[in-house]
């Protein structure tokens, strides 16, 4: 009587709630990427870490994710969503507990690792779980929000980041590991028994389907996440670099980290009202020009400036490439393989970003990251083009 009575709350769960709860969960996988950003000294300090050894952590989250998406993509959207979505948020606080206390490398780059598992999980999980609970009016607005979890939770691990002066960096790092616990309880309460369906072999076999867009559009992103993900990486060792105080660098990176999530906001609004996402891409010019002030300026309310400019363009446009994949993925199969194959690209841009450009700036300076965001920005832009040029010309 009591499972009738559960599975009779969970079918009622009203939209918002499923939304709101996924979200929990992709800000909980976004705190666990950006934990050490703002920790940068003090575990560079403890294991006597490089800068680029110390991209390699902050970006090792997505390992698994790099290798594995595109198959665990197809894999986890076959059984029960709610219970695959609460199993990556225990990995998770797993991987961050064992970081938290771990005495060596080795132990804190598994742990890592180990924590990449739980994100790969959430990350893919979250909005295959939008898809099959949100009615198709409330999808694109809810895969718009989806898109700001990353920064929002850098955001928030930044902002705890302010205090590891007076906790150190251990129990700083305990503030980004506990928020996982909500939304663990919500999907084990609320989600289980959630599915993409049964119908999925009979419209993957009725539908075309062509892999190319969703192809280019998942290189696409990586690019332009990846930007995202670097500058916010690499924003606390340029404070230090131009003298600022720790602190000031930690939280203007959690305010910079924010700033991404107007402009998805954003993009979701412009979307309901009728504009394209190809039209809202070319906010992607707006990056190399913020990437001058950032990298070339003095002034420390510049750069900061600049950097959010960076990040607001930035949540624009993957707001506007996250809200594409449906249109181009006509089945639910094909679309399952495209957010798998999206995440894959998206974790592989994580991955390679915050240590490419850290051995560049250590070996050539500063400017050379403004560079590197140019020909990134406008590659991602030509590559999104590319992707929906078919869809634009039907249209």
């Amino acid at each position: 009587m009591s499972t009738q009575a559960l599975r009779v709350e969970r079918r009622v769960l009203p939209e918002c709630g499923t939304v709101g709860l996924v979200y929990a969960a992709g800000v909980s996988a976004g705190m666990a990427l950006g934990r050490f950003i703002p920790l940068s000294s003090g575990v560079r300090g403890d294991f006597g870490l490089s800068l680029a050894a110390f991209g390699w952590l902050v970006s090792g989250i997505t390992v698994v994710g790099a290798a594995l998406a595109l198959p665990a993509g197809l894999w986890i959207a076959r059984g029960d969503l709610g219970r695959v979505l609460g199993a990556g948020l225990a990995v998770m606080l797993l991987g961050g507990i064992l970081e938290v206390v771990s005495p060596s490398v080795l132990l804190l780059y598994t742990a890592r690792m180990l924590e990449g598992c739980g994100y790969l999980l959430v990350v893919i999980t979250g909005p295959l779980v939008l898809s099959a609970r949100c009615g198709p009016a409330a999808e694109r607005g809810a895969l718009a929000l989806w898109s700001t979890f990353i920064p929002v939770g850098m955001a928030l691990a930044s902002a705890a980041g302010t205090l590891a002066g007076v906790l150190g960096w251990r129990l700083t790092a305990v503030l980004t590991v506990v928020p996982a616990v909500v939304p663990l309880v919500g999907a084990h309460t609320w989600l289980t028994g959630t599915g993409t369906g049964t119908n999925d072999a009979r419209q993957h076999r009725g539908a075309s389907g062509g892999l190319r867009p969703v192809l280019w559009l998942s290189v696409s992103f990586s690019l332009i996440a990846l930007l995202g993900v670097t500058v916010i990486a690499l924003l606390p060792d340029l404070a230090d670099h131009r003298g600022v105080p720790a602190a000031l660098g930690s939280a203007s990176t959690a305010v910079v980290s924010l700033a991404s999530v107007p402009g998805g906001l954003a993009a979701g609004l412009l979307m309901h009202r009728g504009a394209t996402p190809r039209r809202l891409a070319v906010a992607a010019l707006a990056m190399p020009c913020a990437a001058v002030v950032i990298y070339q300026v003095s002034p420390w309310a510049a750069v900061a400036a600049g950097a959010a400019v960076l990040m607001a363009a930035n949540g624009l446009v993957l707001a506007a490439l996250y809200a594409s994949m449906p249109t181009l993925a006509r089945s639910p199969y094909t679309l399952r393989r495209g957010y798998g194959l999206l995440n894959q690209a998206g974790c592989l841009g994580s991955l390679f970003g915050p240590p490419v450009f850290g051995f560049t700036v250590t070996h050539t300076g500063w400017p050379a990251a403004t560079v590197l965001v140019t020909l990134i920005s406008l590659t991602g832009l030509a590559l999104f083009w590319t992707a929906t040029r078919t869809v634009a010309a039907a249209g």
